[in-house]
Protein backbone atom coordinates (compact mmCIF):
# COMPACT_ATOMS: atom_id res chain seq x y z
CA UNK A 1 0.00 0.00 0.00
CA UNK A 2 1.05 3.57 -0.43
CA UNK A 3 -0.19 6.92 0.76
CA UNK A 4 0.50 10.61 0.27
CA UNK A 5 3.55 11.55 2.34
CA UNK A 6 4.20 14.73 4.26
CA UNK A 7 7.01 16.94 3.04
CA UNK A 8 9.98 15.81 5.15
CA UNK A 9 12.82 17.61 3.43
CA UNK A 10 13.85 21.21 3.62
CA UNK A 11 15.49 23.21 0.90
CA UNK A 12 18.14 25.14 2.80
CA UNK A 13 20.40 26.12 -0.08
CA UNK A 14 20.40 29.73 -1.10
CA UNK A 15 22.78 29.47 -4.04
CA UNK A 16 21.97 27.97 -7.40
CA UNK A 17 24.11 24.92 -8.25
CA UNK A 18 24.50 24.31 -11.97
CA UNK A 19 25.52 21.00 -13.50
CA UNK A 20 27.23 22.61 -16.39
CA UNK A 21 28.11 26.10 -17.52
CA UNK A 22 25.67 27.95 -19.75
CA UNK A 23 26.83 27.82 -23.32
CA UNK A 24 26.47 30.59 -25.79
CA UNK A 25 23.01 30.24 -27.33
CA UNK A 26 22.71 29.86 -31.06
CA UNK A 27 20.66 32.51 -32.75
CA UNK A 28 17.17 31.13 -33.49
CA UNK A 29 14.92 32.20 -36.33
CA UNK A 30 11.39 33.27 -35.25
CA UNK A 31 8.56 30.88 -36.16
CA UNK A 32 5.83 32.04 -38.50
CA UNK A 33 2.19 32.02 -37.29
CA UNK A 34 1.20 28.92 -39.26
CA UNK A 35 4.04 26.91 -37.77
CA UNK A 36 3.16 28.09 -34.26
CA UNK A 37 -0.51 27.02 -34.70
CA UNK A 38 0.54 23.64 -36.09
CA UNK A 39 2.87 22.96 -33.10
CA UNK A 40 0.20 24.14 -30.66
CA UNK A 41 -2.39 21.76 -32.18
CA UNK A 42 0.03 18.84 -31.93
CA UNK A 43 0.80 19.56 -28.24
CA UNK A 44 -2.92 19.84 -27.34
CA UNK A 45 -3.74 16.62 -29.21
CA UNK A 46 -0.88 14.77 -27.48
CA UNK A 47 -1.89 15.91 -24.01
CA UNK A 48 -5.52 14.89 -24.67
CA UNK A 49 -4.45 11.45 -25.86
CA UNK A 50 -2.33 10.89 -22.76
CA UNK A 51 -5.23 11.91 -20.50
CA UNK A 52 -7.67 9.62 -22.28
CA UNK A 53 -5.32 6.65 -22.21
CA UNK A 54 -4.57 7.30 -18.56
CA UNK A 55 -8.27 7.50 -17.76
CA UNK A 56 -9.11 4.16 -19.40
CA UNK A 57 -6.04 2.41 -18.00
CA UNK A 58 -6.85 3.70 -14.51
CA UNK A 59 -10.49 2.53 -14.76
CA UNK A 60 -9.37 -0.84 -16.07
CA UNK A 61 -6.88 -1.30 -13.21
CA UNK A 62 -9.36 -0.26 -10.59
CA UNK A 63 -11.91 -2.59 -12.05
CA UNK A 64 -9.51 -5.50 -11.92
CA UNK A 65 -7.96 -4.38 -8.55
CA UNK A 66 -4.57 -4.28 -10.34
CA UNK A 67 -1.29 -3.00 -8.79
CA UNK A 68 -0.86 0.78 -8.96
CA UNK A 69 1.29 2.18 -11.74
CA UNK A 70 4.53 4.00 -10.86
CA UNK A 71 7.04 5.85 -13.00
CA UNK A 72 10.62 4.59 -12.69
CA UNK A 73 13.98 5.80 -13.81
CA UNK A 74 17.05 3.63 -14.11
CA UNK A 75 20.21 4.47 -12.12
CA UNK A 76 22.94 5.21 -14.63
CA UNK A 77 26.69 5.75 -14.69
CA UNK A 78 27.89 9.18 -15.68
CA UNK A 79 29.71 12.33 -14.59
CA UNK A 80 28.52 14.84 -11.99
CA UNK A 81 29.99 18.31 -11.58
CA UNK A 82 29.14 20.64 -8.72
CA UNK A 83 29.17 24.25 -9.85
CA UNK A 84 28.40 27.24 -7.64
CA UNK A 85 26.40 29.87 -9.49
CA UNK A 86 26.27 33.26 -7.79
CA UNK A 87 26.43 36.95 -8.50
CA UNK A 88 29.00 39.60 -7.66
CA UNK A 89 30.37 43.00 -8.57
CA UNK A 90 33.26 43.70 -10.94
CA UNK A 91 36.07 45.62 -9.22
CA UNK A 92 39.61 46.71 -10.05
CA UNK A 93 42.62 45.26 -8.25
CA UNK A 94 44.81 48.31 -9.00
CA UNK A 95 43.93 51.89 -8.20
CA UNK A 96 45.95 55.11 -8.49
CA UNK A 97 45.01 58.53 -7.18
CA UNK A 98 47.00 61.50 -8.53
CA UNK A 99 47.60 64.50 -6.25
CA UNK A 100 48.62 68.05 -7.10
CA UNK A 101 52.44 68.40 -6.77
CA UNK A 102 51.98 72.13 -6.06
CA UNK A 103 49.29 74.77 -6.22
CA UNK A 104 49.41 75.70 -9.91
CA UNK A 105 46.46 76.62 -12.08
CA UNK A 106 45.03 73.69 -14.06
CA UNK A 107 45.17 74.33 -17.80
CA UNK A 108 42.93 71.75 -19.49
CA UNK A 109 41.12 68.68 -18.12
CA UNK A 110 41.13 66.08 -20.89
CA UNK A 111 39.02 63.36 -19.25
CA UNK A 112 35.69 62.95 -17.50
CA UNK A 113 34.46 60.50 -14.89
CA UNK A 114 33.83 57.13 -16.50
CA UNK A 115 36.25 57.67 -19.40
CA UNK A 116 38.47 54.81 -20.45
CA UNK A 117 42.14 55.74 -20.76
CA UNK A 118 45.27 53.99 -22.03
CA UNK A 119 48.70 53.96 -20.45
CA UNK A 120 50.43 57.28 -21.22
CA UNK A 121 47.24 59.21 -22.00
CA UNK A 122 47.28 62.84 -20.77
CA UNK A 123 44.67 63.30 -18.05
CA UNK A 124 45.11 67.05 -17.55
CA UNK A 125 47.62 69.90 -18.08
CA UNK A 126 48.86 72.84 -15.98
CA UNK A 127 49.38 76.49 -16.90
CA UNK A 128 52.84 76.67 -18.55
CA UNK A 129 53.78 80.14 -17.27
CA UNK A 130 52.85 79.33 -13.68
CA UNK A 131 54.81 76.06 -13.88
CA UNK A 132 57.92 77.88 -15.13
CA UNK A 133 57.76 80.43 -12.27
CA UNK A 134 57.43 77.63 -9.69
CA UNK A 135 60.34 75.78 -11.26
CA UNK A 136 62.66 78.83 -11.10
CA UNK A 137 61.65 79.51 -7.50
CA UNK A 138 62.51 75.94 -6.50
CA UNK A 139 65.90 76.13 -8.27
CA UNK A 140 66.80 79.40 -6.46
CA UNK A 141 65.83 77.98 -3.11
CA UNK A 142 67.89 74.87 -3.75
CA UNK A 143 71.01 76.91 -4.61
CA UNK A 144 70.56 79.21 -1.59
CA UNK A 145 70.19 76.26 0.72
CA UNK A 146 73.42 74.67 -0.53
CA UNK A 147 75.39 77.93 -0.04
CA UNK A 148 74.15 78.54 3.49
CA UNK A 149 75.06 75.05 4.58
CA UNK A 150 78.60 75.27 3.16
CA UNK A 151 79.18 78.58 4.96
CA UNK A 152 78.13 77.11 8.31
CA UNK A 153 80.35 74.08 7.78
CA UNK A 154 83.37 76.25 6.91
CA UNK A 155 83.06 78.32 10.11
CA UNK A 156 82.80 75.19 12.15
CA UNK A 157 85.83 73.36 10.68
CA UNK A 158 88.44 75.09 12.90
CA UNK A 159 86.79 73.75 16.02
CA UNK A 160 86.10 70.31 14.63
CA UNK A 161 89.82 69.40 14.31
CA UNK A 162 90.55 69.82 18.03
CA UNK A 163 87.32 68.15 19.00
CA UNK A 164 88.04 65.27 16.62
CA UNK A 165 91.53 64.80 18.14
CA UNK A 166 90.15 64.74 21.65
CA UNK A 167 87.38 62.35 20.67
CA UNK A 168 89.92 60.02 19.05
CA UNK A 169 92.39 60.06 21.97
CA UNK A 170 90.05 59.90 24.94
CA UNK A 171 88.71 56.40 24.22
CA UNK A 172 92.28 55.16 23.62
CA UNK A 173 93.47 56.67 26.91
CA UNK A 174 90.52 55.21 28.76
CA UNK A 175 91.39 51.79 27.39
CA UNK A 176 95.11 52.18 28.21
CA UNK A 177 94.34 53.25 31.77
CA UNK A 178 91.95 50.35 32.21
CA UNK A 179 94.43 47.83 30.74
CA UNK A 180 97.32 49.02 32.95
CA UNK A 181 95.17 49.13 36.09
CA UNK A 182 94.23 45.55 35.36
CA UNK A 183 97.95 44.69 34.90
CA UNK A 184 98.80 46.41 38.21
CA UNK A 185 96.15 44.38 40.01
CA UNK A 186 97.62 41.19 38.53
CA UNK A 187 101.18 42.13 39.63
CA UNK A 188 100.08 42.96 43.20
CA UNK A 189 98.19 39.72 43.30
CA UNK A 190 101.31 37.78 42.27
CA UNK A 191 103.38 39.60 44.93
CA UNK A 192 100.87 38.67 47.60
CA UNK A 193 100.77 35.08 46.36
CA UNK A 194 104.59 34.82 46.49
CA UNK A 195 104.76 36.30 49.99
CA UNK A 196 101.96 34.06 51.11
CA UNK A 197 103.92 31.05 49.81
CA UNK A 198 107.09 31.95 51.75
CA UNK A 199 105.00 32.75 54.82
CA UNK A 200 103.30 29.40 54.57
CA UNK A 201 106.68 27.63 54.30
CA UNK A 202 108.00 29.57 57.34
CA UNK A 203 105.00 28.58 59.41
CA UNK A 204 105.46 24.91 58.50
CA UNK A 205 109.20 25.08 59.30
CA UNK A 206 108.51 26.65 62.72
CA UNK A 207 106.06 23.91 63.52
CA UNK A 208 108.62 21.28 62.46
CA UNK A 209 111.34 22.90 64.66
CA UNK A 210 109.05 22.75 67.67
CA UNK A 211 108.18 19.13 66.96
CA UNK A 212 111.88 18.10 66.68
CA UNK A 213 112.76 20.02 69.83
CA UNK A 214 110.25 17.88 71.65
CA UNK A 215 111.71 14.73 70.04
CA UNK A 216 115.28 15.71 71.18
CA UNK A 217 113.99 16.35 74.69
CA UNK A 218 112.54 12.86 74.66
CA UNK A 219 115.87 11.47 73.37
CA UNK A 220 117.82 13.20 76.17
CA UNK A 221 115.32 11.94 78.71
CA UNK A 222 115.67 8.38 77.39
CA UNK A 223 119.51 8.54 77.57
CA UNK A 224 119.41 9.84 81.14
CA UNK A 225 116.97 7.07 82.04
CA UNK A 226 119.42 4.45 80.73
CA UNK A 227 122.19 5.89 82.90
CA UNK A 228 120.00 5.91 86.03
CA UNK A 229 118.89 2.33 85.51
CA UNK A 230 122.56 1.28 85.04
CA UNK A 231 123.46 2.98 88.28
CA UNK A 232 120.62 1.19 90.08
CA UNK A 233 121.85 -2.15 88.70
CA UNK A 234 118.75 -2.83 86.66
CA UNK A 235 120.92 -3.97 83.73
CA UNK A 236 123.03 -6.54 85.65
CA UNK A 237 121.57 -9.30 83.54
CA UNK A 238 123.06 -7.63 80.46
CA UNK A 239 126.66 -8.09 79.39
CA UNK A 240 128.85 -5.04 79.11
CA UNK A 241 128.76 -5.26 75.34
CA UNK A 242 124.95 -5.36 75.26
CA UNK A 243 124.68 -2.35 77.56
CA UNK A 244 127.17 -0.33 75.47
CA UNK A 245 125.23 -1.16 72.30
CA UNK A 246 121.96 0.07 73.84
CA UNK A 247 123.63 3.23 75.22
CA UNK A 248 125.39 3.98 71.92
CA UNK A 249 122.12 3.57 69.98
CA UNK A 250 120.42 6.15 72.21
CA UNK A 251 123.35 8.60 71.78
CA UNK A 252 123.35 8.11 67.98
CA UNK A 253 119.57 8.81 67.77
CA UNK A 254 120.02 11.95 69.86
CA UNK A 255 122.84 13.15 67.61
CA UNK A 256 120.87 12.45 64.42
CA UNK A 257 117.77 14.24 65.74
CA UNK A 258 119.92 17.24 66.74
CA UNK A 259 121.28 17.36 63.15
CA UNK A 260 117.72 17.30 61.77
CA UNK A 261 116.72 20.15 64.12
CA UNK A 262 119.74 22.15 63.06
CA UNK A 263 118.83 21.77 59.37
CA UNK A 264 115.27 22.89 60.07
CA UNK A 265 116.54 25.96 61.94
CA UNK A 266 118.82 26.83 58.99
CA UNK A 267 115.88 26.46 56.54
CA UNK A 268 113.74 28.65 58.78
CA UNK A 269 116.32 31.42 58.73
CA UNK A 270 116.69 31.15 54.92
CA UNK A 271 112.91 31.24 54.44
CA UNK A 272 112.65 34.37 56.59
CA UNK A 273 115.30 36.08 54.49
CA UNK A 274 113.63 35.12 51.20
CA UNK A 275 110.26 36.33 52.48
CA UNK A 276 111.66 39.84 52.70
CA UNK A 277 114.36 39.80 50.01
CA UNK A 278 113.21 37.33 47.31
CA UNK A 279 114.44 38.42 43.86
CA UNK A 280 111.22 37.42 42.06
CA UNK A 281 109.20 39.47 44.54
CA UNK A 282 111.54 42.45 44.09
CA UNK A 283 111.17 42.20 40.28
CA UNK A 284 107.40 42.14 40.58
CA UNK A 285 107.49 45.17 42.89
CA UNK A 286 109.65 47.05 40.38
CA UNK A 287 107.24 46.23 37.55
CA UNK A 288 104.29 47.34 39.66
CA UNK A 289 105.96 50.69 40.34
CA UNK A 290 106.61 51.26 36.63
CA UNK A 291 102.97 50.49 35.83
CA UNK A 292 101.80 52.92 38.51
CA UNK A 293 103.93 55.67 36.97
CA UNK A 294 102.56 54.86 33.49
CA UNK A 295 98.96 55.03 34.75
CA UNK A 296 99.68 58.43 36.27
CA UNK A 297 101.02 59.75 32.95
CA UNK A 298 97.98 58.43 31.04
CA UNK A 299 95.64 60.11 33.53
CA UNK A 300 97.48 63.37 33.13
CA UNK A 301 97.19 63.19 29.32
CA UNK A 302 93.53 62.27 29.65
CA UNK A 303 92.93 65.40 31.72
CA UNK A 304 94.57 67.47 28.94
CA UNK A 305 92.32 65.89 26.28
CA UNK A 306 89.21 66.49 28.34
CA UNK A 307 90.17 70.12 28.73
CA UNK A 308 90.79 70.40 24.98
CA UNK A 309 87.41 68.79 24.24
CA UNK A 310 85.57 71.19 26.53
CA UNK A 311 87.30 74.20 24.97
CA UNK A 312 86.54 73.08 21.40
CA UNK A 313 82.91 72.24 22.17
CA UNK A 314 82.37 75.86 23.18
CA UNK A 315 83.09 76.98 19.61
CA UNK A 316 81.72 74.05 17.59
CA UNK A 317 78.12 73.14 17.04
CA UNK A 318 76.92 70.54 19.50
CA UNK A 319 75.47 67.30 18.22
CA UNK A 320 71.94 68.65 18.44
CA UNK A 321 72.75 71.85 16.59
CA UNK A 322 74.73 69.99 13.94
CA UNK A 323 71.98 67.44 13.48
CA UNK A 324 69.40 70.20 13.19
CA UNK A 325 71.51 72.07 10.63
CA UNK A 326 71.99 68.92 8.56
CA UNK A 327 68.34 67.88 8.90
CA UNK A 328 67.03 71.34 7.97
CA UNK A 329 69.39 71.49 5.00
CA UNK A 330 68.49 67.99 3.84
CA UNK A 331 64.77 68.63 4.27
CA UNK A 332 64.92 71.90 2.37
CA UNK A 333 66.94 70.22 -0.37
CA UNK A 334 64.56 67.29 -0.55
CA UNK A 335 61.49 69.54 -0.63
CA UNK A 336 62.82 71.71 -3.43
CA UNK A 337 64.18 68.75 -5.38
CA UNK A 338 60.82 66.98 -5.10
CA UNK A 339 59.12 70.09 -6.40
CA UNK A 340 61.52 70.26 -9.32
CA UNK A 341 61.00 66.56 -10.10
CA UNK A 342 57.21 66.93 -9.84
CA UNK A 343 57.20 69.99 -12.10
CA UNK A 344 59.39 68.20 -14.65
CA UNK A 345 57.07 65.19 -14.57
CA UNK A 346 53.94 67.22 -15.36
CA UNK A 347 55.42 69.78 -17.75
CA UNK A 348 53.88 67.82 -20.62
CA UNK A 349 50.74 66.99 -18.68
CA UNK A 350 49.69 64.50 -16.01
CA UNK A 351 49.75 61.03 -17.65
CA UNK A 352 48.08 57.73 -16.81
CA UNK A 353 50.40 55.02 -15.48
CA UNK A 354 48.23 52.19 -16.78
CA UNK A 355 45.10 51.50 -18.79
CA UNK A 356 41.91 51.96 -16.82
CA UNK A 357 38.77 53.94 -16.06
CA UNK A 358 38.51 57.40 -14.52
CA UNK A 359 36.48 56.81 -11.36
CA UNK A 360 36.99 60.18 -9.59
CA UNK A 361 37.71 63.66 -10.97
CA UNK A 362 38.15 66.76 -8.81
CA UNK A 363 40.44 68.90 -10.99
CA UNK A 364 38.74 71.95 -12.50
CA UNK A 365 40.17 73.79 -15.52
CA UNK A 366 41.33 77.34 -14.72
CA UNK A 367 41.51 76.77 -10.96
CA UNK A 368 44.62 76.05 -8.86
CA UNK A 369 44.13 72.96 -6.68
CA UNK A 370 45.31 72.82 -3.09
CA UNK A 371 48.89 71.53 -2.92
CA UNK A 372 48.75 67.73 -2.40
CA UNK A 373 45.02 67.90 -3.12
CA UNK A 374 43.32 65.08 -5.03
CA UNK A 375 43.10 65.58 -8.80
CA UNK A 376 41.97 62.37 -10.47
CA UNK A 377 41.66 58.64 -9.73
CA UNK A 378 41.88 55.81 -12.25
CA UNK A 379 41.24 52.11 -11.70
CA UNK A 380 42.90 49.45 -13.82
CA UNK A 381 41.08 47.40 -16.43
CA UNK A 382 44.04 45.03 -16.67
CA UNK A 383 43.80 43.69 -13.13
CA UNK A 384 40.14 43.08 -12.31
CA UNK A 385 38.17 40.67 -10.16
CA UNK A 386 34.61 39.90 -9.14
CA UNK A 387 33.74 40.37 -5.48
CA UNK A 388 31.35 37.70 -4.18
CA UNK A 389 29.61 37.07 -0.88
CA UNK A 390 29.00 33.39 -0.12
CA UNK A 391 27.10 31.72 2.72
CA UNK A 392 28.57 29.27 5.20
CA UNK A 393 26.91 26.42 3.30
CA UNK A 394 28.89 27.18 0.16
CA UNK A 395 32.11 28.25 1.89
CA UNK A 396 33.26 24.70 2.66
CA UNK A 397 33.08 23.82 -1.06
CA UNK A 398 35.20 26.76 -2.28
CA UNK A 399 39.00 26.67 -2.39
CA UNK A 400 41.77 28.84 -3.75
CA UNK A 401 42.80 28.30 -7.40
CA UNK A 402 39.43 26.80 -8.39
CA UNK A 403 38.52 27.73 -11.94
CA UNK A 404 35.43 29.75 -12.78
CA UNK A 405 33.49 31.17 -15.70
CA UNK A 406 32.46 34.81 -15.39
CA UNK A 407 29.57 36.30 -17.36
CA UNK A 408 29.80 40.11 -17.71
CA UNK A 409 27.29 41.88 -19.90
CA UNK A 410 26.72 38.76 -21.99
CA UNK A 411 30.41 37.91 -22.48
CA UNK A 412 32.12 35.00 -20.74
CA UNK A 413 35.63 35.27 -19.23
CA UNK A 414 37.92 32.80 -17.53
CA UNK A 415 38.42 33.25 -13.80
CA UNK A 416 40.28 31.85 -10.76
CA UNK A 417 39.42 31.97 -7.07
CA UNK A 418 42.22 34.20 -5.72
CA UNK A 419 41.14 35.21 -2.21
CA UNK A 420 38.83 33.97 0.55
CA UNK A 421 38.34 36.36 3.47
CA UNK A 422 39.26 35.06 6.89
CA UNK A 423 36.31 36.76 8.59
CA UNK A 424 32.57 36.79 7.96
CA UNK A 425 30.51 39.99 7.76
CA UNK A 426 26.80 40.70 7.95
CA UNK A 427 24.99 41.53 4.71
CA UNK A 428 21.95 43.78 4.29
CA UNK A 429 19.63 40.90 5.11
CA UNK A 430 21.37 40.18 8.41
CA UNK A 431 22.97 36.94 7.21
CA UNK A 432 26.65 36.22 7.84
CA UNK A 433 28.61 35.94 4.58
CA UNK A 434 32.24 35.57 3.59
CA UNK A 435 33.85 37.67 0.85
CA UNK A 436 35.53 35.90 -2.07
CA UNK A 437 37.59 37.41 -4.92
CA UNK A 438 37.54 35.73 -8.33
CA UNK A 439 40.26 37.13 -10.59
CA UNK A 440 39.42 37.55 -14.27
CA UNK A 441 42.28 35.86 -16.11
CA UNK A 442 41.62 37.26 -19.60
CA UNK A 443 40.27 40.81 -19.19
CA UNK A 444 39.70 43.06 -22.20
CA UNK A 445 38.43 46.52 -23.04
CA UNK A 446 34.81 45.33 -22.88
CA UNK A 447 34.86 44.92 -19.10
CA UNK A 448 32.88 47.46 -17.05
CA UNK A 449 33.78 48.21 -13.44
CA UNK A 450 30.98 48.26 -10.91
CA UNK A 451 28.54 46.13 -12.93
CA UNK A 452 26.98 42.88 -11.77
CA UNK A 453 28.56 39.66 -12.98
CA UNK A 454 27.43 36.06 -12.90
CA UNK A 455 30.10 33.67 -11.68
CA UNK A 456 30.13 29.90 -12.07
CA UNK A 457 32.79 28.31 -9.84
CA UNK A 458 33.75 24.73 -10.72
CA UNK A 459 34.01 23.06 -7.33
CA UNK A 460 33.93 19.25 -7.40
CA UNK A 461 33.56 16.68 -10.15
CA UNK A 462 33.00 12.93 -10.04
CA UNK A 463 33.44 10.86 -13.20
CA UNK A 464 32.02 7.42 -13.98
CA UNK A 465 29.80 7.21 -10.89
CA UNK A 466 26.24 5.98 -10.31
CA UNK A 467 23.76 8.87 -10.64
CA UNK A 468 20.01 9.38 -10.14
CA UNK A 469 17.74 12.41 -10.52
CA UNK A 470 17.47 14.62 -7.43
CA UNK A 471 13.66 14.30 -7.35
CA UNK A 472 13.70 10.54 -6.63
CA UNK A 473 15.70 11.02 -3.38
CA UNK A 474 13.68 11.01 -0.13
CA UNK A 475 14.85 11.87 3.36
CA UNK A 476 13.82 11.15 6.93
CA UNK A 477 15.48 11.26 10.33
CA UNK A 478 17.71 8.34 9.48
CA UNK A 479 19.00 9.85 6.25
CA UNK A 480 18.43 9.52 2.50
CA UNK A 481 16.56 6.68 0.81
CA UNK A 482 14.85 5.71 -2.46
CA UNK A 483 12.09 3.32 -3.49
CA UNK A 484 13.38 0.64 -5.85
CA UNK A 485 11.05 -1.38 -8.08
CA UNK A 486 12.30 -4.95 -8.34
CA UNK A 487 10.20 -7.66 -10.05
CA UNK A 488 7.02 -5.64 -9.54
CA UNK A 489 7.60 -5.12 -5.81
CA UNK A 490 8.70 -1.98 -3.90
CA UNK A 491 11.89 -2.03 -1.82
CA UNK A 492 12.83 0.87 0.44
CA UNK A 493 16.60 1.31 0.01
CA UNK A 494 18.96 3.41 2.14
CA UNK A 495 21.61 5.27 0.08
CA UNK A 496 24.72 7.37 0.63
CA UNK A 497 24.88 10.37 -1.68
CA UNK A 498 27.93 12.31 -2.89
CA UNK A 499 28.18 15.53 -4.82
CA UNK A 500 25.20 16.85 -6.74
CA UNK A 501 24.47 19.13 -9.65
CA UNK A 502 21.20 20.98 -10.11
CA UNK A 503 19.57 17.87 -11.58
CA UNK A 504 21.37 14.67 -10.53
CA UNK A 505 23.21 13.31 -7.51
CA UNK A 506 26.06 10.87 -7.12
CA UNK A 507 25.17 7.67 -5.21
CA UNK A 508 28.18 6.26 -3.36
CA UNK A 509 26.43 3.33 -1.69
CA UNK A 510 23.04 1.61 -1.96
CA UNK A 511 22.37 1.51 -5.70
CA UNK A 512 23.87 -0.15 -8.75
CA UNK A 513 23.71 0.83 -12.39
CA UNK A 514 20.44 -0.19 -14.06
CA UNK A 515 18.27 -0.54 -10.93
CA UNK A 516 14.84 1.04 -11.32
CA UNK A 517 14.11 3.86 -8.89
CA UNK A 518 10.50 4.96 -8.34
CA UNK A 519 9.63 8.62 -8.81
CA UNK A 520 7.49 8.78 -5.66
CA UNK A 521 6.32 12.38 -6.07
CA UNK A 522 5.58 12.65 -2.35
CA UNK A 523 4.00 9.18 -1.98
CA UNK A 524 5.14 6.69 0.66
CA UNK A 525 5.42 2.97 -0.02
CA UNK A 526 5.79 -0.01 2.23
CA UNK A 527 8.28 -2.77 1.54
CA UNK A 528 6.66 -5.49 -0.54
CA UNK A 529 3.97 -3.30 -2.10
CA UNK A 530 3.11 -4.58 -5.58
CA UNK A 531 3.35 -1.98 -8.34
CA UNK A 532 3.28 -1.76 -12.09
CA UNK A 533 6.41 0.04 -13.37
CA UNK A 534 6.28 2.50 -16.21
CA UNK A 535 9.97 3.22 -17.10
CA UNK A 536 10.66 6.83 -17.98
CA UNK A 537 12.24 7.19 -21.43
CA UNK A 538 15.98 7.84 -21.21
Amino acid sequence: MFRKAENKTENTGTTEIAEMMPKAKKEKKPWDKAKKKKVRRRVVAGVAAVLIVGFFVSNSMMAKNAAPMVTTVAASVGDVEQVLSTGGTVKSDEKRTYFAPLSVEVGEVKVSSGDTVKKGDVLLTFDEKALLEKKQEAEYRLASNEGGYESSVHKNNEYIADLSEANRNLPVLEQQIADNEKLLDELNKKIEEKRAGWNYNGTNLNVSVMEWQQIIAQDEEALADIKEKKARGEFNDLSEEEYKEMFNSAEIKLANDRDTLLNLQIQTQYNGYEESNNKEIRDLQRQAKEVEELIASYKEYKAEMKSQKSASEAGVLDEGGKAKLEADTALEKLTNQEKLDAITEVENGLKADFAGVVTELEAVAGQPPVESGKLVTIESLEKVYVRLNVSKYDLEKIALDQKADVDIAGKTYEGTVAKIDGMATQNNSGAMVVGVNVNIDNPDENIFLGVDARVYIHMEKAEGVVTIPLEVINSDREGDFVYVEKNGVVEKRRITTGIASDSVSEVKEGLSEGENVIMANGMEFEDGTAVTAMPQPQ
